[in-house]
């Protein structure tokens, strides 16, 4: 018979169950992957695809890493790889009703997104500090150009003809630049230059210094002023003599940059041609001129000088020349500065439709080959305007009706690659008075042999 009351309690062991334990608890799990036991080059393959957000996080992981994502050949590969592909421009812009000033990403795909809020941004201060802050910096200020991720910037009030900037917007660095207070920098125009040869990057400033030896010419010719990243110093401009040319003041800075060469838009006092290209060797600091291409002129003939697929460009439209509205492509021969006809992209086709539209603009184009069109179907008014991509290939226009919600300054807009270089004296915006630690002087010493070589190849 069995005996009443509560059951006596037993205690089980748990059983070891076959099965891994959860990898979030597992310790074993959460060790990254040693970087010495990837093959190299598939691995490279694919890191090279990744953002820039996500190798910033992967430095988190070991020394391996950090090493890896700071190696100058592995950076200079991630932006060769990136380059090609980029369909992205960084520009000035405004929002609400032209009430805000925004910095935004515009891209073909999908809609703009904002990199900074000018307004949110800046601080009103009467006397600035002694170590300049981005958001004291930020106010007014206007892009100038873009490099390998490095954007420069300057200035519309209280920083103009004090100094310039190099910013990465991607790893959140910059680096004021102080102006040389013994020049005149009154209508100072700016460009970002880039030396392939040194991998030095350059600010090149134009500005009008003295009248022409004619007394009856009412223009100004101009100096040229270099800043080279790697010295952190100016050049003397004496040495190089005046140019007789001024950019357009309404472009306030320089138009593209064809392989590291910044052009501006001007105006050749010597020869009195009110419109003519310009560009500034960022290895030797000469000026060259460059006429436009000779074509069929009328009154409504337009010319848009642009940065296509890495050349310089000329995109000639003449709406009384052709029935159709075609676009005559020109491209620029580096040697001899010859334009030669490339192709003609027209009729312009909507979806299935012909595009119908009064008056047009092709202000800007992205590396892959797009073309930015400004249209207007009646009066020439920014609430009429509409942003189209044009695809140079089959002549097809695509509306992008996301761009429309902002106002870009066209003319203040640049082909942009996100990138991981930081240049020399750059610091981290928001720890601009935080002395950051020197890191280890050779990286390399933690990287596998042969994943060194293979960045090498």
């Amino acid at each position: 018979m069995a005996k009443k009351g509560k059951p006596k309690k037993r205690n089980h062991k748990p059983t070891k169950s076959p099965l891994p334990s959860n990898p979030s608890t597992n310790e074993e799990e959460e060790k990254p992957i040693p970087i010495s036991t990837l093959e190299p080059e598939p691995f490279l393959d694919v890191l090279y695809r990744f953002s820039v957000k996500s190798l910033l996080r992967c430095r988190s992981l070991s020394k391996s890493w950090t090493a890896l994502i700071g190696y100058p050949a592995f950076i200079q590969k991630h932006i060769d790889f990136n380059s090609s592909r980029n369909q992205q421009l960084i520009c000035n812009s405004l929002y609400d009703r032209g009430r805000r000033r925004l910095i935004a990403f515009l891209s073909v795909k999908g809609p703009p997104i904002p990199v900074l809020d000018i307004n949110l941004n800046f601080t009103e201060r009467s006397n600035y500090p002694r170590i300049i802050n981005f958001p004291d910096f930020s106010r007014k200020m206007v892009l100038a150009g873009s490099i390998n991720g490095i954007v420069c910037l300057s200035h519309h009030k209280e920083m103009l003809g004090q100094y310039v900037a190099l910013w990465n917007p991607a790893i959140r660095h910059w680096k004021p630049i102080a102006l040389p207070q013994s020049r005149s920098w009154e209508n100072v125009s700016v460009g970002l230059g880039f030396d392939v040869l040194t991998n030095d990057f350059k600010i090149i400033c134009i500005v009008p210094a003295i009248a022409s030896v004619d007394p009856t010419e009412k223009y100004k010719w101009s100096r040229v002023d270099i800043y080279s990243a790697n010295r952190e110093s100016w050049d003397d401009a004496d040495e190089r003599g005046l140019i007789p040319f001024i950019p357009v003041l309404y472009l306030e800075h320089c138009k593209f940059i064809v392989k590291g060469v910044p052009y501006w838009i001007g105006i050749d006092i010597q020869a009195r041609q009110l419109k003519v290209l310009g560009g500034v060797d960022p290895r030797t600091g000469l000026f060259r001129k460059v006429l436009f291409p000779e074509h069929v002129q009328n009154e409504n003939t337009l010319v848009h000088v642009v940065n296509l697929r890495n050349s310089v460009v000329a995109l000639i439209h003449s709406p009384g020349e052709y029935p159709n509205q075609m676009i005559d492509l020109y491209e620029l021969d580096d040697n001899t500065a010859k334009w030669t006809r490339m192709y003609r992209i027209g009729p312009l086709v909507l979806e299935t439709q012909p595009l119908v539209y009064k008056t047009l603009r092709l202000p800007q184009c992205l590396i892959t080959g797009e073309i930015v069109l400004e249209a207007w179907s009646g009066q020439i008014r920014a609430s009429d305007m509409v942003y189209y991509f044009c695809d140079t290939n089959t002549s097809r226009v695509f509306r992008n009706s996301e761009i429309e919600e902002l106002v870009p300054h066209w003319h203040e807009s640049y082909s942009h690659v996100e990138s991981l270089v930081c240049l020399k004296g750059m610091v981290q915006i928001g720890k601009e008075h935080i002395r950051k630690k020197t890191d280890p002087k050779n990286w390399s010493e933690y990287l596998p042999q042969d994943l060194e070589a293979a960045l090498h190849l």
